[in-house]
């Protein structure tokens, strides 16, 4: 697993923001955090999966507001069921 160093590298090529410059947009909490949270995953997810995420979360996650955590849980969560739920179908086609 990368640290925090490598998430800031990945982040600053592909948003041209880094876990310093996010903080006060995740402090403030509301829809727009929670959009850049969501944006961040995505985007560290697709340069290496679980690798660069896992630093970004444990960084980053408890920086945001409570009500944005459960929101975000909440959208995670709704992520995961959606997923199994198209595997499953798509196994007993």
């Amino acid at each position: 697993m990368f640290g925090v160093d490598a998430v800031d590298v990945e982040l600053n090529q592909s948003l041209g923001m880094t876990l310093k410059g996010l903080a006060p947009i995740l402090k403030r909490g509301g829809d727009e955090a929670e959009k850049k949270f969501m944006e961040c995953c995505w985007c560290l997810w697709r340069a290496n999966g679980s690798e660069l995420l896992e630093p970004f979360i444990e960084a980053a996650f408890n920086t945001l507001p409570k009500k944005s955590r459960a929101v975000l849980f909440e959208r995670m969560l709704t992520i995961v069921y959606v997923a199994q739920d198209s595997v499953v179908k798509n196994s007993t086609v």
